[in-house]
C-alpha cells in the first residue's frame, strides 16, 4: 500500500489542504508548529476516525462546526478513497458525521464500525485488531517518536502486555486466565457433581426394596385377574338366565298389552256398530218424502231467462241511444232562436259594414220559424218512441223476475233431489259397513279369549325371573368390589412401575454423573499438569524467539545511530539494557540524542519485527516518522542517510526541522504557517 493524496478541510491549523504523497523518501518540512504532525494525524483520521478515548476537539479546528478528510491510496493496484467528517452538534460534542469508501466505481457509505472493518480487511490486518484500536498501524507504521520513549520507559509488565498485545502472542495469557476459570468452573462442577451422586447406593437400596413391593403386589394382581375371570363366566352364566326370563316375561307383557288394545278395539268396533244403527235408521227417515224434478224444465227455464236479459239489455241501450238523440234535439233547437236574436238586433253587417235591412230581418225570421218547427216534430217522434220502449222495458224487467224465481225454485228442487239419492247411496254404504264391522266384533271377542288363555301360562315365571334377578344382583355386586379392588392394585402397581423407573433413571443418572465426575478429574489433571505447562512452554519460546530476533535487530539499528563504545541488547520484558564495556548505564543517564537513537533503534526493530510475523499485511513498505531525529548530534542526523538507504520502505514519510535531512530524502513538502498551515 501507498499513500497517493490526502485532503484536509478545518482538521487541525489548516482550513484547506490539498496534498500530493509520491513514491520513496518524502519530507515534511517547515519550523516547529508549522502543521506538519497535523498531517499524519489527518492520514490516521482519515484510516481509522476517531480512535476510543480521542475528542473529537483535538481534530475539528476551533471555531468550525465541521471537518473533512479525503485519503486516496492504492492496494495491490486499486486505488481506494477513503471520507470522514466530523461535525459539532448544538450541544457542543463532536462526533463522526459519515464515512465513505470508493473502490474502483463503487462508492459506498458506510457506518463507523463498518467503515473500520472494510479498512481492517483491504488493509489485511488480523481480524483480531479490528477490535484492538489501531494499535497494529500504530507500531508498525507510525508512532509518534515521544510515545515510542515512552514504551521504553514503561514499566516491564506493562510494556510487556503491550508487545504481547501487537505481536499477537497476548491469546497465551487470555488462555491461561481462561483456562484458569475453566479450571475452577470444573473444580465447582466436580464438588456439586460428587454431590449429586453420594446417594448412589442409598438408591440402589431404595430401589430394591420397592422392586420386592412389586413382585409382591403383582402376585397379588394376578390371582385377584384369576378370580376375576371366573366372576366373569358366573355373571355371564346369571346374564343369559336373567336375560331368557327377561324375554319370557316381556313376550307376557307384550300379551298383556296385546290384549289390553283388543279390548279397547272391540270397545271401539261395538260404538261403532250402534252408531252406525242408529244413523242408518235416522237416514231412512229422511229420504220418505219424493221430489219430481226434470233437468229439461231447469234448462228451458235458464235459456229463457238469458234470452229475456239480453233482450232486455238490447232495449236500455236503445232507450239510451233515445234519450241522447233527444237531448241532442233540445240543443239543436236553442241554435236557430240565437240566431234570430242576433240577426234582430243588427243594425249594421259586421263583414261589409252595410246597413241591415228589415225584409232581410224578415227572411232570417221566417227560416228560423221553419227550422224550429222540423225539429219539434222530431223530438215529438222521438219522445214517443221512447214513451214506447220504456213500457217494453217494464214487460221484459218482470219477464226476467220470474224466470228467475221459476230457475230458483227449480234448482232447490235439484238439490234436495241430489241429496235424497247421496242419502241412499250412503245406507247402503253403512250397511256394507255394519255387517262387517259385526263380524269384526265376533272375531275380536274369540282373541280376547284366546289371549287370556295364553297369559295364564306365563304366570309361573315371575317368581323365576325374580329368583335370578337376585341372585345376578348378588353376583354383580361381588363383581364391582373385585372390579374396583383389581383397579386399584392395578393403580398402585402402575405407581410402583414408574417409582421404580424413577429410581432406575436416578441409578443411571447418578452413574453417569460419576462418570462424569471421572472425566472431569482426569480433565483436572490433564488442564493442571499438561495444558497449562504446554501453553507457559510454548509462549516461553514464542517469546525468547521473538526476543532473540527483537534484540539482534534493536542492536543493529542501535549500532548505526551511537557511538561503537555503547551497545545494547533487550532483557526477559523487552527492557532495552545499555552498556558500555560491559557496564550497564540508566536509561536516565543518557544523553537527549542517545535516549533519542535508543527510541528510534526500538522503533525501527518494532517495525521489521512485526513486518516479519505478519507478512500479508499492506501496510509493511510504508512507514512514518515523526521528528526521528530530535536532540541528535550532527554525527547522528548524517548517519540518517544510512538508516534511510538501509530500510526497504517503498514510501517513507518523515516529519522533521532539521534542514539537514532535506538532502537525505527523494521528496520535500515545505509547509508554513500565516495563522493557518499551508503548502509552500
Amino acid at each position: 500500500m501507498i499513500f497517493k493524496s490526502l485532503k484536509l478541510e478545518n482538521i487541525r491549523s489548516y482550513e484547506k489542504l490539498t496534498i500530493e504523497f509520491p513514491k520513496g523518501s518524502v519530507l515534511l518540512a517547515g519550523d516547529i508548529g508549522s502543521g506538519k504532525t497535523s498531517v499524519l494525524l489527518g492520514l490516521q483520521f482519515a484510516l481509522f476516525g476517531l480512535q476510543p478515548g480521542q475528542k473529537g476537539a483535538s481534530i475539528l479546528r476551533q471555531g468550525e462546526n465541521r471537518a473533512y478528510a479525503c485519503l486516496e491510496l492504492e492496494v495491490d493496484g486499486e486505488v481506494i478513497i477513503l471520507e470522514r467528517t466530523i461535525k459539532k452538534s448544538n450541544s457542543g460534542s463532536i462526533t463522526q458525521d459519515s464515512n465513505i469508501i470508493t473502490i474502483g466505481t463503487t462508492k459506498e457509505e458506510l457506518s463507523t464500525s463498518e467503515m473500520k472493518s472494510k479498512v481492517i480487511n483491504f488493509l489485511n490486518y488480523p481480524k483480531e485488531f479490528a477490535k484492538k484500536s489501531n494499535l497494529l498501524y500504530k507500531f508498525t507504521v507510525y508512532t509518534p517518536q515521544e510515545e515510542m520513549k515512552s514504551i521504553v520507559q514503561e514499566r516491564p509488565e506493562i510494556r510487556l502486555d503491550t508487545l504481547r498485545h501487537i505481536f499477537g502472542i497476548d491469546r497465551y495469557k487470555r488462555i491461561k486466565e481462561n483456562t484458569q476459570i475453566l479450571f475452577q468452573k470444573i473444580k465447582e462442577q466436580v464438588k456439586i457433581k460428587e454431590i449429586l451422586a453420594s446417594e448412589l447406593n442409598l438408591v440402589k437400596e431404595k430401589f430394591g426394596i420397592e422392586n420386592e413391593k412389586k413382585i409382591i403386589l403383582t402376585r397379588e394382581t394376578n390371582n385377584l385377574n384369576l378370580e376375576y375371570q371366573n366372576l366373569i363366566l358366573s355373571k355371564q352364566n346369571a346374564e343369559e338366565k336373567l336375560s331368557s326370563l327377561q324375554k319370557l316375561l316381556e313376550e307376557k307383557r307384550d300379551q298383556e298389552s296385546e290384549l289390553e288394545k283388543s279390548h279397547v278395539l272391540l270397545q271401539g268396533k261395538k260404538d261403532l256398530e250402534s252408531r252406525m244403527k242408529r244413523e242408518i235408521t235416522l237416514m231412512q227417515k229422511q229420504i220418505h218424502e219424493e221430489f219430481n224434478f226434470s233437468q229439461e224444465r231447469l234448462d228451458s227455464v235458464s235459456k229463457l231467462l238469458e234470452k229475456h236479459k239480453e233482450t232486455l239489455e238490447e232495449k236500455n241501450s236503445e232507450f239510451l241511444n233515445i234519450t241522447s238523440q233527444i237531448s241532442a234535439l233540445d240543443s239543436k233547437k236553442e241554435r236557430p232562436f240565437e240566431l234570430k236574436d242576433k240577426i234582430m238586433s243588427l243594425e249594421n253587417c259586421p263583414t261589409c259594414l252595410q246597413k241591415v235591412g228589415e225584409d232581410h230581418k224578415c227572411r232570417i225570421e221566417k227560416q228560423t220559424k221553419y227550422d224550429i218547427e222540423e225539429i219539434n216534430r222530431e223530438l215529438d217522434q222521438k219522445i214517443q218512441q221512447k214513451q214506447i220502449l220504456t213500457n217494453e222495458i217494464e214487460k221484459e224487467k218482470q219477464l226476467v223476475r220470474d224466470y228467475e224465481t221459476d230457475k230458483t225454485n227449480l234448482q232447490q228442487q235439484k238439490i234436495k233431489s241430489e241429496h235424497q239419492k247421496m242419502i241412499q247411496t250412503k245406507i247402503k254404504s253403512d250397511a256394507y259397513i255394519l255387517d262387517r264391522t259385526s263380524n269384526e266384533v265376533k272375531e275380536l271377542e274369540i282373541q280376547i279369549q284366546q289371549l287370556s288363555l295364553k297369559i295364564q301360562t306365563f304366570s309361573k315365571f315371575q317368581e323365576e325371573f325374580d329368583q335370578a334377578k337376585e341372585e345376578f344382583q348378588k353376583i354383580n355386586e361381588i363383581f364391582r368390589v373385585k372390579e374396583i379392588t383389581i383397579a386399584t392394585k392395578t393403580k398402585e402397581l402402575e405407581f410402583l412401575k414408574i417409582k421404580l423407573q424413577e429410581l432406575s433413571d436416578e441409578i443411571q443418572k447418578k452413574k453417569k454423573i460419576q462418570g462424569q465426575v471421572n472425566r472431569l478429574r482426569s480433565l483436572q489433571d490433564w488442564i493442571q499438569e499438561k495444558f497449562l505447562t504446554m501453553i507457559n512452554l510454548t509462549e516461553k519460546n514464542v517469546m525468547a524467539k521473538l526476543r532473540n530476533e527483537f534484540s539482534k535487530i534493536f542492536s543493529e539499528w542501535f549500532s548505526v545511530l551511537v557511538s561503537d563504545s555503547l551497545s545494547v541488547r533487550l532483557d526477559e520484558d523487552f527492557t532495552p539494557i545499555v552498556t558500555n564495556q560491559d557496564y550497564e548505564i540508566d536509561y536516565d543517564f543518557l544523553s537527549g540524542g542517545e535516549r533519542t537513537a535508543t527510541a528510534l533503534a526500538y522503533r525501527l526493530s518494532l517495525n521489521q519485527v512485526l513486518n516479519s510475523i505478519l507478512s500479508q499485511i499492506k501496510t509493511k513498505d510504508i512507514l512514518i516518522l515523526d521528528e526521528p531525529t530530535d536532540g541528535f548530534a550532527t554525527e547522528q542526523i548524517d548517519k540518517m542517510r544510512d538508516i534511510f538507504e538501509q530500510l526497504k520502505a517503498e514510501q517513507i514519510i518523515l516529519v522533521s526541522h532539521e534542514e539537514k535531512i532535506e538532502g537525505f530524502v527523494d521528496h520535500v513538502i515545505k509547509i508554513r504557517k500565516d495563522g493557518i498551515s499551508q503548502i509552500e
